[in-house]
Parts: structure tokens; C-alpha cells; sequence
């Protein structure tokens, strides 16, 4: 009995650790070598290996989707976005998750990776279409070509108001419009203010401060955390 006693003991403190190894989240480093349709290369912590969607790494890092310019990971329910030859850091909670933590008051955050132009790159949806955002804290709104309006269903014409706004070049024509909706990652905005520019500029979508404004927005080095406020 004092045998089986010892071995009971023994047993609830091997699951005791275990499960607090599965819910802490160490810092680990994602290096993008190769990029492909639902697959990519990458070295995790220096050791290089290939993930398809939906498969986990030995070290819990699970591929969440890939083209040839991105790939989206994820690791104890953070998220990060990288491009091809780029690197970042997943899996930022050194906490131990708590079962009985209210989810609708957990702080939700995106975390971003400087890419190779200097820049700040961020994948979302407008009014549930699938857009690639350039971050653009020097903008006061959203900003879009009408040719990604048309593509993204924005109902700029018949809901807009027609302007006049300065750029580089000149005066321009753009439409003033509200965005239904707004995403990036566990982020979301409803009725959003945009601007459309009549014309092929802005190349990209540009996230600006009528959406940024709203959160709490981190830079440190090459890293961009943009987190809810609550």
C-alpha cells in the first residue's frame, strides 16, 4: 500500500508539471526562409524544418496560413505575421493561462515585425474582405486607392462625400467614407473613417489613426504591439 501510496504521489506531481509546462509560453524565434502556398520553410530557435498549414512544430509553433509574401503563425493563441526573409518572436505570455480568467476582459493584442523596407505590415479584412494593411501612424485616416475600394466593396460613390485632399503631386479628388468594419487580428472597429483616392495612390492600404487611434500602439526596435486598451 506505502508503495502504491508513493507512486499516487508521484503521478499527480508528474501532471501537476506538465500542465503548467503546456500553459507557460516562452519566447521563441521564427526565421521565414522559404515561402510557399500552404507551406513554409522556417528556422524555429535554429533548427530548420517545413510546416504546412495546420501542422505544429515540435516546439508548439502551428502554421496558420501561408502564400508566397506572408505567413501567419501562432503559438499559445498569439499571432504573428512575417514575410519571406524575415524573422520574429512568438509566444510573448510568460504567464500560466488561468481557466477561470473572464476571456471578454483578457487584453487582446497584434504583435507586428519591422519587414525589410523599413516598414510595418499587418493583415486584415475591410468589411470582411482579406486586405494587407501598411501601417501609417502619420495618417490621419484609412487610406485606399478607388481601385482597392472596388475590389473591397467599399460603397464610397453612393456614400461618400466627394473632397478635395493635398498630396505630394497636387490637389487630388478623394471620397470620404465609413468603413462597416475593420480587422486585424483579435482587433475589430465598426463604422471606421477611410479615405478614397481617386487614382492608383496609395499603392497600399494605408492603417492610419482613425483605426489606430482607438488601441494602444507599442514600438520597440523592430517590433509593433498594437493591444486593445482595456
Amino acid at each position: 500500500m506505502a508503495l502504491r501510496h508513493y507512486f499516487a504521489i508521484a503521478l499527480i506531481f508528474l501532471l501537476s508539471f506538465c500542465g503548467v509546462s503546456e500553459v507557460k509560453a516562452e519566447e521563441i524565434s521564427v526565421h521565414v526562409s522559404g515561402l510557399f502556398k500552404d507551406t513554409a520553410v522556417v528556422s524555429i530557435n535554429g533548427n530548420q524544418q517545413v510546416l504546412k498549414v495546420g501542422q505544429v512544430s515540435p516546439e508548439g509553433v502551428k502554421l496558420i496560413s501561408a502564400n508566397s509574401l506572408e505567413a501567419v503563425f501562432e503559438i499559445n493563441g498569439r499571432r504573428e505575421t512575417l514575410t519571406m526573409g524575415s524573422s520574429g518572436t512568438i509566444g510573448f505570455d510568460t504567464e500560466p493561462t488561468d481557466l477561470n480568467i473572464d476571456k471578454a476582459k483578457t487584453k487582446k493584442s497584434v504583435s507586428l515585425v519591422r519587414q525589410a523596407d523599413g516598414m510595418f505590415r499587418a493583415r486584415g479584412t475591410i468589411n470582411g474582405g482579406s486586405v494587407i494593411f501598411l501601417v501609417d501612424t502619420g495618417a490621419t485616416t484609412i487610406a485606399m486607392n478607388h481601385y482597392v475600394a472596388d475590389r473591397a466593396s467599399v460603397p464610397y460613390r453612393s456614400e461618400g462625400q466627394l473632397v478635395m485632399v493635398e498630396t505630394a503631386s497636387g490637389m487630388a479628388k478623394a471620397y470620404q467614407v465609413n468603413l462597416k468594419s475593420v480587422r486585424i487580428g483579435d482587433l475589430e472597429l465598426s463604422n471606421v473613417a477611410a479615405t478614397v483616392m481617386l487614382g492608383i495612390y496609395p499603392k497600399k492600404i494605408l492603417l492610419g489613426n482613425s483605426f489606430l487611434d482607438k488601441f494602444k500602439v507599442e514600438q520597440e526596435g523592430n517590433k509593433m504591439i498594437i493591444s486593445s486598451l482595456q
